[in-house]
């Protein structure tokens, strides 16, 4: 089977020769100009033989002229719909393009978004959040939505420039927010995103990023494909595998896999291989790998997966 064929299979629940592979990292060149992003990732696409390629999004999502912060009702009123290519997102759109060209007939990519909880807080009001969601919910909702509008029209710019799906981090964990905030305040946000590019892309992965997940409230996202840190708060593949029909991406422990031996990570392989099955899973870690893994371990994985 091609790249292509697998992963399509893959997310068929068909049958495939073996299970797609891939893994990600942050590159860290979310100051360099798009062909410099693109070509690192198809760099790393190309040597690491991945089947799916998760191109990461690390351009910033703009802070309203003349501030730095946002931390009250007032500020959070400063916020505006935009057109994405207008900004820093633009670059990425840029990267989209050039990736998709390279990629065309040969293999898909997903293209990563942060949702509009995740986005806000990382960008624009950071430790701000918690104040905000307990004293200001009615002003962080309507931000919510002018943030989750913008991601809506990127989210469409990309799949109309080529990527196969979009890779919706989702933080639905205690460690984020409760779970009467998420209910408020994310997942409302989520399935409207979702529900915006449905039919639009082929390779939609909710990716739920965490480890005490709210896991009951993401299975009924419409997407698909779920990838989660099964190895780090769980569920664990197999209990996934029995409360979900979603193609699973997951396997590889993202938070010890640089400081293990090539050996350990070939028995990880083994493991996920076998408790996910050979259909509607992709081999993947649970988020991100250290920028400094070294490149024999994710050989080592690759090897592992055969084919």
């Amino acid at each position: 089977m091609n790249k292509i064929d697998r992963v399509r299979a893959a997310l068929a629940g068909q049958p495939v020769d073996r299970p797609p592979f891939t893994v990600w990292y942050h590159f860290g060149n979310q100051h360099a100009p798009a062909a410099v992003g693109a070509q690192v990732h198809l760099d790393f696409f190309a040597h690491y033989d991945l089947d799916l390629l998760k191109l990461m999004n690390d351009y910033d999502y703009p802070m309203p002229a003349g501030m730095d912060v946002m931390a009250t009702p007032a500020d959070l009123a400063r916020l505006e719909p935009f057109d994405p290519a207008r900004t820093p997102l633009g670059t990425q759109l840029q990267a989209v393009e050039i990736v998709a060209r390279a990629l065309r007939g040969t293999a898909l990519f997903v293209d990563t978004v942060f949702n509009a909880w995740n986005t806000l807080k990382r960008n624009l009001v950071r430790e701000a959040m918690p104040a905000l969601m307990a004293e200001h919910p009615e002003a962080l909702e309507a931000a919510l939505r002018v943030v989750n509008g913008n991601l809506v029209r990127y989210a469409q710019a990309s799949l109309e420039r080529g990527a196969a799906g979009i890779f919706l981090s989702v933080p639905a964990t205690a460690e984020s927010l409760t779970r009467e905030q998420y209910e408020r305040f994310m997942r409302p946000f989520d399935l409207e995103l979702l529900g915006a590019i449905r039919g639009r892309g082929e390779c939609h992965v909710v990716h739920a990023h965490g480890e005490r997940l709210y896991i009951d409230r993401l299975l009924d996202y419409p997407a698909h494909a779920l990838s989660w840190a099964d190895l780090n708060g769980g569920p664990s593949l197999a209990e996934a595998r029995r409360r979900m029909s979603l193609t699973l991406m997951a396997g590889l422990d993202h938070v010890k896999f640089a400081d293990l031996s090539a050996t350990l990570v070939r028995e990880q392989v083994r493991r996920a291989l076998a408790e996910g099955g050979r259909e509607r899973f992709i081999l993947a870690p649970g988020c991100s790998l250290p920028t400094y893994t070294y490149p024999p371990l994710i050989r080592a994985a690759r090897a592992a997966v055969g084919g």
